[in-house]
C-alpha cells in the first residue's frame, strides 16, 4: 500500500524581478479561487460543482470571462480545479458533521433519522430541500413516517450551522501542471523554470538540491524565496506488532498519554504557554498603538498616523517570530509522535473524537489561549499519517465521560490537577482516560454516535449492577 507524503524543495533567494512576478501570479491565482469560493460555495451551486468543467470552465472559455484576471489559461484553470476540489471537501465535512448531529439528536425517530441520512447522500434531494424546491420522493422515502416541515427545517439548520463563512484564501501559493515548469542544470546547479505571465517567458529559480519532480506541484512563496511542494507516495511498512491495541488521550498538558502508562510530549504545554504569553504581551502593546493610530486619523493628523503605522505596527518581525515558533512546535510534535510509534509499536491506535467539542465551557481563558495556538488539525493529521506508515489502524471512539470514570472500578470520580481520585485509589488523570478510551473500543453498548446523556445512563446502570 502507498502512503501520500509531501516532499519540499527549497530555493535560494529570488531575484527581485522574479519575486515580483511570482507574487503577481499568486495574487491573481488566489483572486480566481476567491471568486469561485464566493460564487460557487453556496447552496445554490451544490449541483453545479459536481461537473465544474461543463458548468463553469467551458462557459468561461466560451465567453472569455477569465480574461479579467490577466492570467494564462493554464493558471486560471488550475485555480478553478483547486477551488472546486476544496468546495467539494467542505461539503463532505458539512455532511459528516450533520450526520454526527443526526445520530446524537434524541428527538428524531428511526424513520426521520433514515430520511436525513438518505438525503445527505443524494445531492439532488439535498439541493431541493435547501432551496425550498419541490422534488419527487424515491419509493424508499415514501414509506417513511416523518414530520416533513420539521425535518426539512432541521436539515437547513444543520447545513447553515456547519457551513461557516466563505473559505477565502490569502496564501501566497499557486499550482503548476507538468507543462508549466521544467528543470535545467547549469554548472552543477539545478534550476526550475516556471511559466510567467507573458507567452513563452519562464521565470528562472535557483534550487538548493538536485531533486527533479514530475507531474503537478505547488509553489509556496516564503519571504524572498520559494518552496516546491510535491505529493509523492511511499511504501507502507508492515506493523511490527499485529495484536497490540493502544488507547491514547490527547491533552493540553501532555501531547499523548497512553493506556500503557507512558507519556509523550510533556514540554508541549510549556512551549505553548511561553509563546501565548509572549504574543499576549506584544498584542497588548500593539493595541495601544492601534488606538493612537485611530485617534490621529480621526483628528486629521495623517502624518503622525502614517508614522505609527509604518514604524510601530509592522508585521514582518511579528510574523517571522510566530512562524519560527510554529515550526519549532511542529518539529517537537513530530519527534514525540515518532517516539510514541517506535516505543509502543501499536497495531491499532484508539483515540477519542473531540472534533465537535466546544472549548467554551470546558477550559478557563488562559488555557483556551494555549489551545488556540495549536496548529489546527496538525496533531491529528500527523498521528494518522504516522500510523498509516506502519500499517496501524486508527479507531475513533465516543469520548463521553472517559475522563470522569475510574478505569479500575468503573465508578465516577473527581479530577484534581493531574490526579484522578476514586474510592478505589488515585491514578494519573490522563492515563486513566487513555485506559478508558481503549476499553471504549470494545464496548458494544456505547457507539461512536451514542448521545452523552445516554452514555451517562449506561454507566450509572453498570455501577448499580456492580453494587
Amino acid at each position: 500500500m502507498q502512503i501520500p507524503k509531501c516532499v519540499k524543495q527549497h530555493s535560494f533567494e529570488l531575484d527581485p524581478e522574479v519575486l515580483e512576478e511570482l507574487e503577481i501570479i499568486s495574487d491573481r491565482y488566489n483572486s480566481v479561487k476567491n471568486y469561485i469560493y464566493s460564487r460557487y460555495s453556496g447552496i445554490k451551486s451544490l449541483l453545479l460543482i459536481q461537473n465544474a468543467r461543463k458548468n463553469i470552465r467551458d462557459i468561461w472559455t466560451k465567453d472569455n470571462f477569465a480574461e479579467q484576471w490577466k492570467l494564462p489559461a493554464r493558471y486560471w484553470k488550475m485555480a478553478l480545479e483547486e477551488a472546486v476540489a476544496n468546495i467539494k471537501t467542505e461539503w463532505s465535512n458539512i455532511k459528516l458533521k450533520t450526520k454526527r448531529a443526526v445520530y446524537q439528536n434524541e428527538n428524531l425517530t428511526e424513520d426521520e433519522r433514515y430520511f436525513i441520512l438518505y438525503v445527505l447522500k443524494a445531492d439532488k434531494l439535498l439541493y431541493a430541500i435547501l432551496n425550498r424546491e419541490s422534488f419527487d420522493e424515491p419509493k424508499k422515502l415514501m414509506e417513511l413516517e416523518i414530520r416533513e416541515k420539521y425535518i426539512f427545517n432541521l436539515i437547513c439548520r444543520y447545513i447553515r450551522k456547519y457551513k461557516g463563512d466563505v473559505p477565502y484564501t490569502k496564501s501566497r501559493t499557486f499550482s503548476l501542471d507538468a507543462d508549466m515548469y521544467n528543470y535545467k542544470t547549469e554548472d552543477g546547479v539545478l534550476y526550475i523554470n516556471i511559466m510567467g505571465l507573458k507567452r513563452g517567458n519562464r521565470l528562472k529559480v535557483k534550487l538548493r538540491d538536485h531533486n527533479i519532480h514530475k507531474g503537478n506541484v505547488k509553489i509556496v512563496l516564503r519571504d524572498n524565496s520559494l518552496e516546491v511542494h510535491k505529493l509523492k507516495y511511499v511504501k507502507q511498512k508492515k506493523a511490527t506488532n499485529k495484536e497490540k491495541v493502544v488507547g491514547i488521550d490527547k491533552g493540553y498538558r501532555t501531547l499523548i498519554n497512553t493506556s500503557e502508562g507512558n507519556q509523550y510530549g510533556e514540554k508541549l504545554n510549556e512551549m505553548l504557554s511561553e509563546e501565548t504569553e509572549r504574543l499576549n504581551k506584544i498584542n497588548k502593546e500593539r493595541n495601544k498603538f492601534y488606538a493612537l493610530y485611530r485617534r490621529y486619523k480621526e483628528q486629521g493628523k495623517t502624518k503622525k498616523a502614517e508614522d505609527i503605522l509604518q514604524n510601530n505596527l509592522g508585521k514582518k518581525k511579528y510574523n517571522k517570530k510566530k512562524k519560527q515558533h510554529d515550526n519549532k512546535v511542529k518539529s517537537y510534535i513530530n519527534c514525540e509522535l515518532n517516539k510514541f510509534i517506535d516505543k509502543e509499536k501499536p497495531s491499532e491506535i484508539v483515540m477519542e473524537d473531540l472534533t465537535f467539542v466546544s472549548w467554551k465551557n470546558i477550559f478557563p481563558k488562559h488555557i483556551k489561549r494555549k489551545l488556540s495556538r495549536w496548529i489546527k488539525g496538525y496533531i491529528h493529521e500527523r498521528l494518522n499519517y504516522k500510523a498509516d506508515l506502519i500499517g496501524a489502524m486508527t479507531t475513533i471512539v465516543n469520548p463521553a465521560y472517559t475522563s470522569k470514570v475510574c478505569s479500575g472500578c468503573g465508578k465516577f470520580g473527581n479530577r484534581e490537577g493531574d490526579l484522578f481520585k476514586c474510592e478505589c485509589g488515585e491514578y494519573h488523570a490522563d492515563i486513566n482516560a487513555a485506559i478508558n478510551i481503549k476499553k471504549r473500543k470494545f464496548d458494544s453498548e456505547i457507539g461512536l454516535y451514542t448521545p452523552y446523556k445516554q452514555v451517562e445512563k449506561i454507566l450509572e446502570k453498570r455501577i448499580k449492577e456492580v453494587v
